[in-house]
């Protein structure tokens, strides 16, 4: 699974970085819109420590989205739906199926 180190956001550049441990917040990322910077838990220290492989894997993936996803709305300027957990964490987790129902209908683009 490769991050890129940058990933630009409506026009902004965003800093990504894999964090050596896990967060002091009692979270698997963090977005911190104002100095431009996603951080993100190592795949050993995201989920659950019963969590298989896999599961990690797949949690990562969704904390990246999830993480994007606030710098998304921040850069929108749309902070109050930044804010908003439910909302952030419904597109993380439902942005996979949405895209493969867009390309099975063929309007991704």
């Amino acid at each position: 699974m490769k991050i890129e180190e940058k990933v630009n956001i409506l026009g902004t550049d965003y800093n990504i970085s894999v964090n050596t441990k896990p967060l002091e917040r009692d979270a698997d990322g963090l977005c911190i819109p104002y100095s431009k910077q996603l951080v993100i838990c190592p795949v050993a220290h995201i989920a659950d420590e019963i969590e298989t492989t896999e599961g990690k894997e797949k949690a990562f993936k969704e904390t990246v989205r999830h993480e994007v996803i606030h710098a998304f709305f921040m850069e929108s300027g749309l902070p109050e739906l930044s804010s908003n957990e439910n909302v952030v964490n419904w597109l993380a987790i439902q942005f996979p199926k949405m895209q493969k129902t867009f390309e099975e209908l063929g309007v991704e683009e």
